[in-house]
C-alpha cells in the first residue's frame, strides 16, 4: 500500500512543494503509524520554506508543524496508546502527509467530542498565546494588552483567550479585518493609520501592560515605547532568519537601559526542545477548553492535505483572518 506526502525539495516559494509518493510499513518498534485527519499550516511553515527557520531539517523533507489523526498501527513497545486512538502533536516537521510515524512521547489523546480541523490548531497557535499570556507574561485580570498581526493565527488565538482572562485588548491589523476582531471583543486598530499610538496613549495613560507583538521589524519600538513602569513586551514574529536575529539584538538593547519595561522573545520550537511537559500540558488544557466550548479557533479555509503548495500560497497572500486547514477527504 501507498500514500503520499507534500515535500519540500529546496528554497523557494509554494511551487517548490511536491507531492510525492511513498510505501506505507509498519511502525517501528517505540512508533505509531498515524493516518493525518488534519494539519495547521502556519507563518512558520514559510519560514522554513525560504530557508529562514533555525529547527527545519534538511530539504528534501515534508513539512507540517502541527497534526491531528487517528492511530492505525502500533509499535510492539508502546503501551500507552492502541489503535482507534485520536491524537495530536507538534511534530515541527512532517504533517503534510496522508501518514506519519511519531514516538508517543510527542502524543497528546484528543476528547471525542472535539473536533479535528479546531484541535489541530490548538498545538501551534492557541499553545503558543497561552504559553505567552501564562507563562511569560503572567497576565491578570482587567491587564491592558496590544496584539500586532492581530487577525493571524496566534493573533486570533490570543483573542480568543484575553476574553477568559477578561482583558482590556488593543488589536493592530489591517482595516479589511476590523469585524472580526471586533467580533472577538477586541478594540481594532488599522496599521496603516498614524494615529493608532497616538490613540492608545491618550486612552492609556499610563501606559500598557503588555505587548503581544507578532510583526517584528519597528513594531518592537512602537510597542515597548506604549507600556508602563513595569511592563512587558512579548516578541513572537520575526520576518526573516536574519530578521529574528534583529529582533533578539534589539530586544536585548532595550533590556539593558533602567527604565523598569524589559522585552522577552517566545518561540514554541525552542521552549519544546527545552521542556515538552509544559508543551503538552497545556495543549490538554487548551483541549478541555475547546471540548467545554470556552474557546473557538477561527478557520477561514478548508483544503486537502496535498493541497499544501495552493494553501501556502493563499497564506502568503495576506488575505486570510484566522487559520488555513488541510484535512483528509473524508473530513471535507
Amino acid at each position: 500500500m501507498k500514500y503520499k506526502s507534500v515535500v519540500l525539495t529546496k528554497k523557494g516559494g509554494p511551487e517548490v512543494l511536491q507531492i510525492t509518493e511513498n510505501e506505507l510499513c509498519p511502525p517501528n518498534n517505540g512508533e505509531v503509524q498515524i493516518k493525518v485527519l488534519a494539519c495547521g499550516v502556519g507563518r512558520t511553515d514559510i519560514a522554513m520554506r525560504y530557508g529562514y527557520y533555525p529547527f527545519a531539517p534538511k530539504k528534501p523533507f515534508v513539512p507540517g508543524y502541527q497534526i491531528v489523526g487517528i492511530i492505525e498501527a502500533v509499535g510492539t513497545k508502546v503501551k500507552q496508546f492502541k489503535i482507534g486512538d485520536r491524537v495530536a502533536s507538534l511534530t515541527v516537521y512532517g504533517g503534510y502527509s496522508e501518514y506519519i510515524y511519531l514516538e508517543p512521547q510527542h502524543l497528546v489523546k484528543v476528547p471525542e467530542n472535539v473536533k479535528s480541523e479546531e484541535a489541530t490548531l490548538l498545538i501551534l497557535n492557541y499553545v503558543t498565546a497561552y504559553q505567552m499570556l501564562k507563562r511569560v507574561a503572567n497576565v491578570q485580570k482587567g491587564d491592558k494588552i496590544l496584539i500586532t498581526g492581530a487577525s493571524g493565527g496566534v493573533g486570533t488565538a490570543l483573542l480568543d483567550l484575553a476574553k477568559l482572562e477578561d482583558l482590556n485588548v488593543y488589536a493592530l491589523a489591517s482595516k479589511h479585518k476590523h469585524e472580526t476582531i471586533e467580533k472577538m471583543g477586541a478594540f481594532p486598530m488599522d496599521y496603516n493609520s498614524t494615529n493608532w499610538m497616538k490613540l492608545i496613549k491618550t486612552k492609556e495613560l499610563k501606559g500598557l501592560d503588555f505587548v503581544f507583538d507578532g510583526i517584528a521589524k519597528s513594531y518592537i519600538d512602537k510597542g515597548f515605547s506604549l507600556l508602563k513602569k513595569g511592563g512587558k513586551l512579548v516578541e513572537f514574529g520575526y520576518p526573516s532568519f536574519l530578521g529574528m536575529l534583529s529582533s533578539l539584538f534589539k530586544i536585548m538593547l532595550l533590556n539593558s537601559f533602567p527604565n523598569g519595561r524589559n522585552a522577552e522573545f517566545y518561540g514554541i520550537s525552542g521552549a519544546y526542545k527545552k521542556d515538552k511537559s509544559t508543551i503538552l500540558y497545556d495543549l490538554e488544557a487548551l483541549l478541555t477548553l475547546l471540548k467545554d466550548k470556552k474557546i473557538k479557533p477561527i478557520i477561514s479555509t478548508r483544503m486537502p492535505i496535498l493541497e499544501a503548495s495552493e494553501a501556502n500560497k493563499l497564506l502568503e497572500s495576506g488575505l486570510v483572518s484566522g487559520n488555513i486547514v488541510l484535512l483528509a477527504s473524508e473530513l471535507l
